[in-house]
């Protein structure tokens, strides 16, 4: 699989025209597909928040460093930009299982040449396949190999590795391990650079996979394994290593040798040395630069304390020392025997090293006044060598060297983001040094990863330092106009978006409430005060409320647990706030004082998705889905009587819910139930593989889109023209033939544009939403599984929103030059804001002065376009070649509508038609559309494109 992106058919000819293959063999209008691509005029990445979950490992070359995750994909350092870089963004949903990264490694010989194993028993049929990349992950071959292994990269053990590895002898040779096997071993090996791979029988003969297990647990598909469970304790093959021409295998077993060792290419499998422990398990092996084996025990993979050690082995002697860390007690030092996540050797000083514990609930401190503040963050332990782990010091941040005498390291620094103050550095299965820096460390944490700039110093610092890995999962989020977005997220309550491009974590924490977490599942805003807002509690009957937007009070007696919320304003100037789960509706008008049922028509089994009517608030829209899970005892597959979405209306601000309706059948997928507001008594709903519905008439007209096939979840968001319903959002499909990924409207779902196939982070994860944003026009945020919040921009200009250019501008005749062309690239009528850039190397003759519409007028009278301008102002009655759609500009979306008219597949109004006449011979058609093209891409000067 690589990741690219597309290029529209029309661009593709615009390009083929600038490289000067001539015209003549074009006879037909160019195609245009269901729904056109304009992918190329938005930008996406993910909201900064940094960090917030589980980074399990990391690895570094000669020059890079590379780290992953256990649900949120795998990342680079850019150096120059003191950030993390995603690699897995172009994942589909189908693929969201290999965002689940088991264990990855570089080629000893090329730190660009990367391979990830990824696979989650979960996600994506629990396949698991080996993602090689031969430009630092930039691109990627995808390579299956779930018939001979299968990994759970979200499982016990993912702390450990690295359980793939580069022969640097041969780099062709490539040996892999799985947490499973459906084959003879649970080690396989390749010998052409990882193209084909075949099982490693010599380690199968070891039976140390000797339970059979369903994998997952729900199928009949038998694997072996290490473990009785694949959830509790089957990670199979741990850490690999090979160098000097022998390969090193740690399984994640007790009881018997664990840690086996073979020359390359052999299948004889030998324990490395008796003396090693057998009631501990190996967690990782490094190198130092001398050739030695760095090798770790824990004692279990649930992130449990217990014994462990560390050694160094010498492959040329065979010898094996005991380096596990010491701690200092009245001037005698003494062995620290407790689970260890790796140490890691300076690659220019094998004296050099440190260490870090893995899950030991040690002592961390923010600030000096932590133990009284009752702010200890308990995590793991940090050392450091400098003569090759004979002797070690302490180096966990706040705490001292000894009673009353100074500290050992500073106290923790946040790098720049507050919500992470006074949570852990934990769950450290992996530290290593920085490739171009010996002095500085880095640490993985179930929070993200950590680093320290002056290892080496007497009193080190050591700060959060998650710059570009997001993997928060988002449970729900509101854009507000006027204001900042707002998110909810599983673990860490949610925050909000400021201007700055900042995150402000949401204050108090849920889990004063709970007690055990700060997991948020809903929050809604009231049209009518956007200030005025509700957060939900994902587990539990408890959340708060505010009407300043900025102070958060508890919301008592909330009567449902794991709710979503919506609020109304109600005649008095009171708020209604209205709570839903598992069918029910709930809602207050004091704030939590007192609770009312609210009265439903039909009975759901799912959460039910609230929508105030912005314009008309007496009308609150219900969606959701009724499902009977006992069908299958009187019928071989449910049908509409047994899953069913069910729309139901409010006409008095939510009190009773009438006028149910059977949408259509729920297919038993994602629950799709979010409400895309458009306009007064206007909205759509999404309905999985049976499509989505335009609702109008305050819900008594119920019309399916027939341009939808799929469609996982709707949003909406800022109107493109003001006046205008608001943009409509899509993840789905509108024909079968289209390609999975995000699509917008503005036509409220007559026509669809795709903007996003090629950067889907995996999907719409846990909260399925996507949310356009209220003030910008094209901006939308996704969900995801674990890769943060995906945000969507148009490119060019921070706000995208269409504007008109009223200038009069003087330029001088004709130059070559390279030169930059904007065009527009939205292919439906309306849907015209979007812009992307073209760059071209073309001899232009500018207009030596345009109106202030951007038209220059020739002397026939007829307006002539000479170059794309902003949106003009076109006397009634005049001819503006080349705008086919009349909305007063020429750009690639006039060529779009152009080709359809050439094709039979669309009408022209008569205007339209005289627009679309781009030669002026008095017809339309597909010369037409080439000599639009070649306008637009700056072949030709004018149009129309009258033969001399």
């Amino acid at each position: 699989m690589t990741k690219q992106k597309k290029i529209i058919s029309v661009l593709t000819a615009a390009a083929l025209l600038c490289t000067g293959i001539g015209t003549a063999g074009i006879s037909q209008p160019l195609t245009a597909s269901a729904a056109d691509s304009i992918e190329s005029s938005m930008d996406w990445d993910t909201l900064n928040i940094a960090g917030g979950g589980f980074v399990s490992g990391i690895i570094t070359g000669d020059d890079q460093m590379y780290a992953r995750t256990d649900v949120g994909g795998a990342y680079r350092y850019d150096y120059e930009q003191k950030k993390w870089v995603q690699l897995l963004d172009f994942l589909t949903e189908a693929d969201r299982g290999f965002l689940s990264v088991d264990a990855m490694c570089i080629d000893p010989n090329d730190d660009d040449t990367l391979y990830l194993l990824c696979g989650c028993a979960y996600f994506s049929d629990a396949r698991t396949a080996i993602f090689r990349s031969r430009d630092a992950g930039e691109t990627f071959e995808e390579i299956d190999v779930t018939d001979l292994i299968q990994v759970h990269g979200n499982g016990y053990g993912r702390q450990c590795g690295e359980a793939i590895a580069v022969d640097p002898d041969n780099p062709d040779i490539i040996y892999c391990g799985g947490d499973a096997t459906a084959g003879t071993s649970g080690l396989i090996m390749s010998e052409d650079g990882g193209d084909t791979w075949k099982a490693v029988d010599g380690y199968g003969k070891l039976d140390l996979f000797e339970y059979e297990i369903n994998w997952p647990t729900w199928t009949e598909h038998k694997v072996k394994t290490t473990a009785e469970k694949y959830d509790g304790g089957a990670n199979g093959v741990s850490t690999i290593t090979i160098t000097d021409g022998k390969v090193f295998v740690g399984t994640s077993i007790k009881g018997k040798a664990n840690l086996h060792v073979a020359e390359v290419g052999s299948d004889d499998f030998k324990p490395l040395s008796e003396e090693l422990p057998t009631e501990q398990m190996p967690s990782r092996i490094n190198l130092d630069p001398d050739g030695n084996l760095l090798i770790t025990y824990i004692n279990g993979l649930m992130f449990d304390s217990g014994t462990g050690y560390a050694y160094k082995y010498n492959p040329k002697t065979d010898e094996l020392k005991d380096i596990t860390p010491t701690t200092t007690s009245n001037g005698t030092a003494k062995k620290l025997n407790v689970g260890y996540g790796g140490v890691f050797s300076d690659r220019h000083d094998s004296n050099k090293l440190v260490a870090t514990t893995c899950a030991q609930w040690y002592s961390q401190s923010w600030t000096a006044d932590a133990w009284d503040r009752d702010a200890i963050a308990w995590g793991d332990r940090f050392f450091k060598s400098e003569d090759g782990g004979e002797t070690w010091t302490e180096m966990t941040p706040g705490n001292s060297t000894s009673w009353g005498g100074p500290l050992e390291a500073n106290y923790l620094e946040d790098g720049g983001h507050s919500w992470i103050r006074d949570k852990a550095i934990h769950w450290s299965g992996s530290i290593a040094i920085d490739p171009r820096n010996s002095d500085q460390f880095w640490v993985v944490s179930g929070n993200g990863v950590f680093t320290c700039e002056d290892t080496w110093a007497e009193c080190p610092t050591i700060r959060f330092a998650a710059d570009g890995i997001e993997e928060v999962v988002s449970l729900d989020f509101i854009s507000r106009p006027g204001k900042d977005p707002v998110s909810v997220i599983g673990d860490y309550d949610g925050f909000y978006h400021n201007a700055d491009g900042t995150a402000t974590q949401l204050s108090p924490s849920m889990n004063k409430l709970t007690t055990t977490t700060a997991s948020t599942g809903g929050i809604a805003y009231c049209p009518a005060n956007p200030d005025v807002m509700v957060r939900l509690s994902e587990g539990s009957a408890m959340g708060y409320y505010t009407t300043d937007g900025t102070t958060w009070q508890e919301l008592p007696n909330v009567p449902l647990s794991g709710a979503k919320a919506a609020i109304n304003q109600l005649e008095d100037g009171t708020y209604r706030i209205l709570v839903s789960s598992s069918g029910k509706i709930s809602y207050t008008d004091d704030f939590g004082k007192t609770w009312s049922t609210a009265s439903t028509s039909d009975s759901l089994s799912s959460t039910i998705w609230m929508c105030v009517d912005e314009k008309n608030p007496q009308y609150v829209y219900a969606y959701g889905y009724y499902y009977n899970q006992y069908y299958f005892y009187s019928k071989p597959k449910a049908d509409i009587t047994d899953a069913r979405y069910i729309l139901m209306v409010s006409d008095d601000y939510g009190k009773t819910f009438k006028n149910n309706q059977t949408v259509c059948q729920y297919d038993q997928c994602d629950g799709a139930y979010r409400i895309a507001y458009l306009d007064e008594g206007t909205f759509a709903i999404a309905a999985g593989y049976y499509g989505a519905y335009l609702v109008t008439d305050y819900g008594k007209t119920i019309t399916k889109m027939d341009n939808v096939s799929y469609c996982k979840t709707m949003g909406y968001g800022a109107a493109a023209k003001d006046g205008d319903p608001y943009a409509l959002y899509m993840y789905g499909k509108p024909a079968d033939s289209d390609p999975e990924g995000i699509y917008r409207s503005t036509d409220c779902g007559k026509s669809w544009v795709l903007i996003n196939q090629n950067h889907l982070y995996g999907g719409t994860g846990n909260g399925n939403y996507l949310v356009g944003d209220m003030n910008t026009f094209g901006t939308v945020y996704m969900s995801t599984v674990g890769c943060g919040i995906v945000v969507g921009k148009v490119n060019g200009s921070e706000d995208p929103k269409p504007v008109t250019t009223d200038t009069t501008q003087t330029t001088k005749a004709t130059t070559t030059t390279t030169s930059t062309t904007t065009v527009s690239t939205a292919a439906s009528t309306k849907d015209s804001a979007a812009s992307t850039t073209i760059a071209t190397t073309i001899v232009t003759t500018l207009p030596q002065a345009t109106d202030s519409t951007g038209v220059s007028t020739t002397a026939s009278g007829k307006n002539t376009a000479t170059v794309p301008a902003g949106t003009a102002t076109v006397p009634a009655g005049a001819t503006l070649y080349g705008d086919t759609n009349l909305d007063g500009r020429v750009d690639i979306t006039d060529a779009v509508l152009l080709n359809k008219a050439a094709a039979g597949a669309v009408s022209l109004a008569a205007q339209a038609a005289k627009n679309a006449d781009c030669n002026a011979n008095g017809e339309v058609g597909s010369d037409d559309a080439v000599s639009l093209l070649k306008f637009l891409v700056q072949i030709i000067k004018n149009l129309p494109e009258v033969a001399e």
